[in-house]
């Protein structure tokens, strides 16, 4: 995908985003005419992303079954919903490489804009011709985590993109969050909350940064759900460093080592690579802050 992107016109049958700027971009998961049954159940996929996203190989296996299933049920918004996220975890707990962590993320906006456009509201204006960006209040509670994932999956893209692309987005992402926290701020152990965290911090101040908004969004999120280490992660990764507070990172980051990650018992793999992730901040702490 281009780093000019423009969501367009979202299709029934093709299921295709047009953008502005690049050729019409079309998701590996479009279905056409009558789809085949599919190779698993949505149950038994889910089963798989339960019991076995804790290492690299299970997470496969657990996005070939969603594959499979949103191929031959494509309104199956739980699906493309799990898919979604599971795209997210691929690419921020087991993949390195950035072209290709950058691909998964854009499969997981994908898959988020496909789970939204099931709500017929919000298809039907999008067909209408209203922007998705504009579009995103005719969704409700029931189609929270299909904005959410959506959203944080086109902020860690932009953001692999670089700062044009950041400033690209930055509005598209903050109507589509903007809306997740009217519905409901504790979802997801505060996810609506965590993101506006970040989103206040990596923005620049002429495109809605502020960091007083980010400490204030971090420290509310840490409130709200005290067990989830992404937020400590996030407030390292994204505030502390550009506020040069060394302290309260190495604070922050030894909290999440030091806590046993089934403090959060659904949460237990993605616990685990928060907690990689906090070592491996605090391996190479000098590369983020000056002498």
């Amino acid at each position: 995908m281009n780093a000019i992107r423009r969501i367009g016109l979202l299709t029934l049958s093709a299921v295709a985003l047009s953008f502005s700027g690049c050729a019409t971009y079309q998701t590996g998961l479009k279905s056409s005419g009558a789809a085949a049954a599919a190779d698993t159940s949505f149950e038994a996929a889910r089963t798989v992303w339960t019991n076995e996203r804790g290492t690299a190989e299970g997470m496969q296996k657990a996005l070939t079954g969603l594959e499979a299933v949103v191929a031959a049920e494509p309104n199956n918004q739980e699906a493309l919903i799990l898919l979604s996220r599971s795209y997210y975890f691929m690419a921020d707990g087991y993949t390195t490489d950035p072209e290709a962590k950058s691909a998964l993320f854009e499969k997981g906006v994908t898959a988020g804009e496909r789970a939204m456009a099931v709500d017929p509201a919000f298809k039907a204006k999008v067909e209408s011709g209203t922007k998705p960006a504009d579009a995103v209040t005719e969704l409700q509670k029931d189609d929270q985590m299909a904005i959410y994932w959506t959203a944080s999956n086109l902020g860690k893209w932009a953001r692999s993109k670089g700062f044009s692309t950041l400033v690209k987005y930055k509005g598209y992402i903050a109507k589509m969050m903007t809306h997740c926290l009217a519905l409901d701020e504790t979802a997801y152990y505060a996810g609506p909350v965590r993101y506006w965290g970040a989103f206040y911090a990596v923005a620049p101040g002429f495109a809605g940064g502020d960091m007083g908004k980010s400490k204030e969004n971090y420290d509310k999120a840490l409130k709200m759900v005290p067990e989830n280490f992404a937020t400590y992660v996030l407030y390292a990764d994204t505030y502390a460093t550009k506020v040069q507070d060394r302290a309260l990172f190495e604070k922050l980051l030894k909290h999440v080592i030091d806590t046993p990650s089934d403090v959060l018992p659904d949460m237990i793999p993605e616990q685990e690579v928060e907690k990689k992730k906090a070592q491996a901040f605090l391996d190479n702490a000098a590369d983020y802050f000056a002498e």
